[in-house]
C-alpha cells in the first residue's frame, strides 16, 4: 500500500527542491522572488537557478512551464536539475537547451506542454552578459542612466517543435555595477481593472523604483505589479524574478 504524504511532509519535500539562489562569491549579487500560483504549494511551473564555475563565470537559467498543476511543477524541477547537471558537466549553453527540450518531451504530462527558457552567462570580468532565449520574455537592464527594456533574440519555446530549435546567442555590454532583472510573464500579465500591466507598464513601474537596492527593487516590482490585480482576483500565474549583477568583477 502506498502511503500518501502528510501536508507537512509535502512542504518539507518541496522546500528541499527549491534552489539556493545565492552564491558564495561576494563580488556577485543576486536578489529574488518566487511565488507559485497553486495554493498551499511552494513549487510551481516557473523555475530558476544559479551556478558558478571554477573560473568565477556565473551561469543562470529561468524558465516557465505551461500550465499550473502539480505535474507542471514536477516537470519544472526535472528541467532545473537537468540544467544544473549540464552546467556542472561543462556542457555549452546551447547543448543545455537541447538537453532541456529532450527532458521536457520525455517527461511532459501532455503533448502540448511547452516551456519558455532564458539562459545567461556572466563572465567574471563583468563587462558583458551572454543570452540565449527560447521564447522567454525580455529583461530589464539597470545602469547608471536608468533602466531599459532589453528584448532577446527570438527563439522557439522548448517543446513546440522538438528538434527544430532556432536559438541564437546574443551578447550585451555591461558597465561597472550594472545589473539585469529576469522575470516570468506572471509578473506583468495579471488582469487589473485597467487591463493588464504589460511590458510598458512594468518598465514604468521599474523606473519609479530605480533608486532602490536589489532586493527592495525586486520586492517593489512584485508589490507594484500585484496590488492592482488584487481586486480582479490577484495573480493567477506563477511569478519568478531574479536581479543579477557583479559588484566587484575580476577579483582574484
Amino acid at each position: 500500500m502506498i502511503k500518501l504524504l502528510e501536508p507537512s511532509d509535502n512542504a518539507f519535500l518541496e522546500r528541499g527542491l527549491l534552489p539556493a539562489l545565492v552564491l558564495d562569491d561576494d563580488g556577485f549579487t543576486s536578489a529574488s522572488h518566487y511565488a507559485p500560483s497553486r495554493s498551499h504549494a511552494l513549487l510551481g511551473g516557473d523555475f530558476c537557478d544559479i551556478v558558478q564555475g571554477e573560473d568565477r563565470t556565473v551561469h543562470v537559467v529561468m524558465g516557465d512551464v505551461s500550465g499550473h498543476g502539480a505535474a507542471e511543477a514536477a516537470l519544472a524541477v526535472h528541467l532545473r536539475l537537468a540544467w544544473r547537471t549540464a552546467v556542472l558537466c561543462g556542457q555549452s549553453p546551447m547543448r543545455r537547451l537541447r538537453l532541456l527540450e529532450r527532458v521536457l518531451v520525455d517527461e511532459r504530462p501532455h503533448e502540448d506542454t511547452y516551456a519558455t527558457v532564458v539562459s545567461l552567462v556572466f563572465p567574471s570580468d563583468g563587462r558583458s552578459v551572454r543570452v540565449i532565449s527560447a521564447g522567454h520574455p525580455g529583461m530589464l537592464h539597470r545602469h547608471a542612466g536608468g533602466i531599459r527594456w532589453v528584448e532577446h533574440r527570438p527563439g522557439l519555446a522548448l517543446g513546440l517543435f522538438p528538434g527544430r530549435g532556432d536559438w541564437t546567442e546574443s551578447e550585451h555590454t555591461l558597465s561597472a555595477a550594472d545589473s539585469v532583472v529576469l522575470f516570468t510573464d506572471g509578473l506583468y500579465e495579471a488582469r487589473t481593472s485597467c487591463g493588464r500591466l504589460g511590458e510598458d507598464g512594468l518598465l514604468r513601474l521599474a523606473d519609479r523604483h530605480a533608486h532602490l537596492p536589489a532586493q527592495r527593487f525586486v520586492d517593489a516590482l512584485v508589490r507594484g505589479a500585484s496590488a492592482p490585480a488584487a481586486p480582479e482576483g490577484g495573480t493567477a500565474d506563477d511569478v519568478a524574478v531574479l536581479h543579477l549583477g557583479w559588484t566587484r568583477p575580476g577579483l582574484e
